[in-house]
């Protein structure tokens, strides 16, 4: 059945074209009036300034040619305007954009009337700055340090843009979060009894009592897959934690934090975290008085990592050869660095660090059609790529996972 966004979406794309062609008019009509403005008004400044023979002549030359210049560049927008925009995916051979057609649909009818309502902002608030730019110019020549040519295009162009960030920046946030919103669910149902929302920001008590988190005051959780994957509740966050502000701000976490709830309770509580140092392990152990140093039989596991738990064999059991040489391997995949882990009870947390700092599941912008292949399948292989970081979690112990 075809819906309402399906049958608007010829007349929407007339529209939009319409208000692209509209818009592009608008641009150079503006634009010939500031070069006006700027020519004559670096003439005329040039001129008071020296009003001789040479001066005069100088003036009309450099209004002339300030003035061609930013009609060119102004001629070369208007142009970007009226032709940038891509026409929509109408292949129909693509397995994605076809298994999602509906949902896509609706989007692009959003995206649509996203992209006109931009314009409709940018038809003034671009050339209201590109105006109070020029003002600026003419003004300046006055100075005793008036601006070359360069800085006066600058001053023009740049609050033009500016303009343009105005018009768009909250529409083009909006758009974003509705994509994820609509698309991701439906991406990641293809997967199984998974779905995606915005993040909730998961609770980190444990995480910073524990050590996983040793050191932010700042945290950000941004998209979530969660449901039931090989049978385990499973939910993954993209998770990013900050310490300080400002120019003195770094980052202490940029990754995804995995949580599943085991099918039997390991009755302790189990930290395994990078080592730091003797200082630092120090520091480590005085904060977790409630818990005791666990001591293992593989060497180059106790030379990565520190283990800490409330039960010694109950930690050990969890940490059989087979657990800790996968864990171990984790810390080798394409995209993540070492990992970290907390089991409390039965439930495992796994804090994994992105490697490269990508962001996941990152929308096509506004000016690109709804069911672009290439951010389709970019959206999906991410989806590929945080579940496969499960499937490595589960991995770890064959007694996580219940088979049927």
């Amino acid at each position: 059945m075809v819906n309402q966004a399906s049958r608007d979406y010829p007349a929407l794309m007339d529209t939009r074209m319409k208000t692209r062609r509209g818009l592009a008019g608008g641009v150079l009509a503006v634009g010939a009036l500031l070069s006006g403005v700027v020519g004559i008004g670096l003439a005329v400044a040039t001129i008071v300034k020296s009003p001789t023979a040479e001066g005069i002549l100088g003036g009309a030359f450099g209004g002339f040619i300030a003035a061609l210049a930013l009609m060119g560049i102004t001629a070369w927008i208007a142009m970007r305007v009226a032709t940038s925009a891509p026409q929509p995916d109408e292949t129909g051979g693509d397995e994605i954009a076809a298994s999602l057609k509906d949902v896509l649909d609706e989007v692009e009818a959003t995206r649509v009337a996203t992209v006109d309502k931009i314009y409709a902002r940018a038809l003034w608030r671009v050339p209201l700055l590109a105006a109070a730019g020029a003002v600026a110019v003419v003004v300046a020549q006055a100075s005793n340090d008036p601006p070359d040519f360069g800085e006066m295009v600058a001053l023009i162009v740049v609050p033009g843009l500016i303009g343009y960030v105005w018009a768009a920046l909250d529409l083009s946030a909006r758009y974003a979060r509705g994509y994820k919103d609509k698309v991701l669910p439906a991406l990641a149902a293809t997967f199984g009894a998974l779905s995606y929302r915005q993040a909730k920001m998961p609770d980190l008590r444990k995480l910073k009592e524990e050590c996983i988190f040793r050191n932010f005051d700042g945290s950000e959780a941004d998209d979530e897959i969660f449901g039931t994957h090989r049978t385990l509740p499973l939910n993954i966050v993209e998770l990013k934690l900050t310490h300080g502000s400002g120019k003195s701000e770094r980052t202490t976490f940029d990754g995804l934090l995995v949580t599943l709830e085991l099918p039997r309770d390991t009755g302790a509580v189990t930290a395994v975290v990078s080592d730091a140092g003797s200082l630092g392990n120090f520091v480590d152990r005085q904060k977790g008085q409630h818990r005791a140093r666990v001591r293992l039989e593989d060497p180059v596991f106790e030379k990565v990592y520190e283990v800490y738990g409330t039960d010694q064999v109950a930690a050990r059991a969890l940490l059989n050869p087979a657990f800790m040489e996968k864990l171990l391997a984790l810390g080798a995949l394409d995209d993540f660095d070492r990992p970290q882990m907390l089991c409390d009870g039965r439930v495992l947390q796994i804090a994994m660090p992105k490697r490269g700092g990508k962001n996941l599941f990152e929308p096509p912008s506004f000016g690109k059609p709804a069911a672009t292949r290439a951010s389709l399948v970019a959206l999906k292989t991410d989806i590929a790529a945080v579940l496969a970081a499960a499937d490595a979690v589960i991995d770890l112990d064959h007694r996580f996972e219940v088979r049927g």
